[in-house]
């Protein structure tokens, strides 16, 4: 479990869907620790870059049904022109062709991410937890959006640089394993399951 600061983190929402907007409004707003600065509609895409600029938040959350090239484009900017703050990344559909994108998207900070499909979320304390798992600058990926990052590139020199724990891991990330499954089945801690990740995240982003 990661543990709160005693500050408030700023979030700032950008939802696809209307029904999930009305949710997050509700339910982001009374959680504490969070700050819900505002819940945009997507179609302010190119108002991303300065809604962020003014309300600093620490954390952005883009929730949408599919990323597209103009989607990561925005956010490469904004995580260059803000590198200190965290991106949640929640989507609801995923293809082969995705995962340049997604690559792209792993290239583009140094601080705190998290991608998840929104169809494994099941709890809203899930959803906070990993807010603030990326607040404090880890890198949480879901198990199948990880295998298909990691492993989806046909010649993928990346696996050649994974240690044979970190091997293990990829394997039962690739069968939906959560990070506690993880941590369960090789008898280690879930901080070394996050630490473990985070070194293939970071060797995923050295991979020519």
């Amino acid at each position: 479990m990661v543990e709160a600061k005693l500050d408030t983190l700023k979030l700032y929402v950008v939802e696809e869907q209307e029904i999930y907007r009305e949710l997050y409004s509700h339910v982001l707003a009374s959680q504490r620790n969070i700050e819900l600065l505002r819940v945009s509609s997507l179609d302010e895409i190119g108002e991303i870059e300065s809604n962020v600029a003014g309300l600093r938040p620490d954390i952005l959350l883009l929730s949408v049904k599919k990323l597209n090239g103009a989607i990561v484009g925005e956010l490469e900017r904004i995580r260059n022109a803000h590198p200190d703050m965290g991106i949640v990344i929640l989507l609801l559909f995923y293809s082969s062709q995705d995962i340049e994108l997604l690559r792209r998207l792993a290239l583009s900070g140094e601080s705190g991410m998290a991608l998840f499909l929104k169809q494994s979320l099941d709890r809203v304390d899930q959803l906070c937890q990993t807010i603030l798992a990326v607040y404090h600058g880890q890198v949480i990926l879901d198990p199948p959006l990880a295998t298909f990052m990691f492993a989806g590139k046909p010649e993928c020199p990346f696996l050649k640089q994974l240690t044979t724990r970190e091997l293990e891991i990829l394997s039962l990330l690739a069968q939906g394993y959560t990070n506690a499954a993880i941590a369960g089945t090789l008898f280690i801690d879930i901080k070394t399951v996050e630490h473990h990740l985070n070194s293939m995240y970071s060797k995923l982003k050295s991979d020519p």
